[in-house]
């Protein structure tokens, strides 16, 4: 159990923000549940000719209890930083402190991968990782990136309309608040009490944890990492077939995918299609009046008009009151 302590002031400065390298990092954790979580972008890589030199230098990056380095986890000093800033932040830190927290993760002595002079082991987990994101991640990065943005302005919009601490209070069921405390139940990690002493606590979305995890120590800023909102991407029900028959079932799709605002980027992600094919069914739906769009900042999002959810709701046996022959 974590239990961050606030003052009202600390409580103010609470901010959201997703970070390429934490996701990068955190997406090893599949390497040792292959079943627990969807994307399987780490298998995929190791899968490559490319990832010989480096499988098991990220295979030693996370142990059986799920848990990784938190230097190679860092919390984002920013909405949304750049991989190479934080790769420069991991490369700056002292690679005696990478090397103790390997040794540290592996209770019978780190895997031979990560054996070797401090200076060395750095070295080599950079190397990894920065191979990983140019053969894998990169690509995945990009197609999901979306809906860790749409997690946070669906966290600020609660926010703004309810309070912060009701909003971290929906973050998940292991993360409770109230107004001096924070505590989280965390699958992996040791637990701990610290207070955040101005030192700004920061929420992250993520698609590879499936409750609240945390730093190992109470010396790292203060950062929680909650399951993102569509972390696995299911569809709603299935809607009538008098909206497939109107509207063929590509469109149809894409109208079930809008069970809440979305952009673009989003929905190609979430139905494995091309932005510009997703383009394509949004401009036939908003000339037929089912879809509106609005902006959001840099973004545009789309929703299902009044008339669009009367037609998805519309029953094949609302259709006609004649019996059948």
């Amino acid at each position: 159990m974590l239990r961050y302590e606030m003052t009202p002031t600390d409580v103010g400065t609470c901010r959201f923000g997703i970070s390429p390298l934490n996701e990068m990092c955190l997406s090893l954790r599949s390497l040792r549940a292959p079943d627990a979580y969807v994307p399987r972008v780490a298998w995929t890589f190791l899968a490559m000719p490319e990832s010989r030199d480096h499988r098991e230098t990220l295979l030693a990056l996370v142990n059986d209890e799920f848990s990784t380095p938190d230097v190679i986890n860092p919390r984002p000093e920013s909405p949304s930083p750049r991989l190479s800033a934080e790769m420069q932040r991991v490369a700056s830190v002292p690679a005696t402190v990478l090397r103790q927290e390997l040794d540290g993760l592996w209770a019978d002595g780190a895997p031979q991968a990560v054996q070797g002079s401090p200076a060395v082991v750095m070295a080599r987990v950079l190397g990894a990782l920065e191979a990983y994101w140019t053969w894998a991640f990169a690509a995945f990065w990009t197609r999901h990136r979306s809906i860790l943005e749409a997690d946070v302005r669906h966290r600020a919009s609660r926010s703004a309309g309810y309070g912060l601490l009701h909003a971290l209070s929906e973050l998940h069921p292991s993360i409770t608040v109230d107004d001096i405390t924070l505590s989280a139940r965390s699958r992996v990690g040791p637990s701990y009490s610290a207070p955040v002493r101005g030192r700004r606590l920061v929420f992250v979305p993520s698609l590879f944890t499936l409750a609240a995890s945390h730093p190992s120590s109470d010396a790292v800023p203060p950062m929680v990492i909650y399951p993102a909102r569509g972390q696995r991407q299911e569809l709603p029900p299935a809607s009538s077939t008098t909206a497939v028959a109107l509207l063929g079932p590509a469109r149809t799709e894409v109208m079930r995918a809008l069970a809440e605002p979305r952009t673009t980027t989003e929905l190609a992600a979430m139905l494995g299609k091309t932005a510009s094919a997703v383009n394509q069914q949004l401009h036939e739906l908003r000339r037929a009046g089912l879809v509106r769009s609005a902006r959001s900042g840099k973004s545009v999002l789309y929703a299902v008009t009044a008339s669009g959810e009367a037609l998805m709701a519309f029953g094949p046996d609302e259709t006609s009151g004649a019996p059948s022959a």
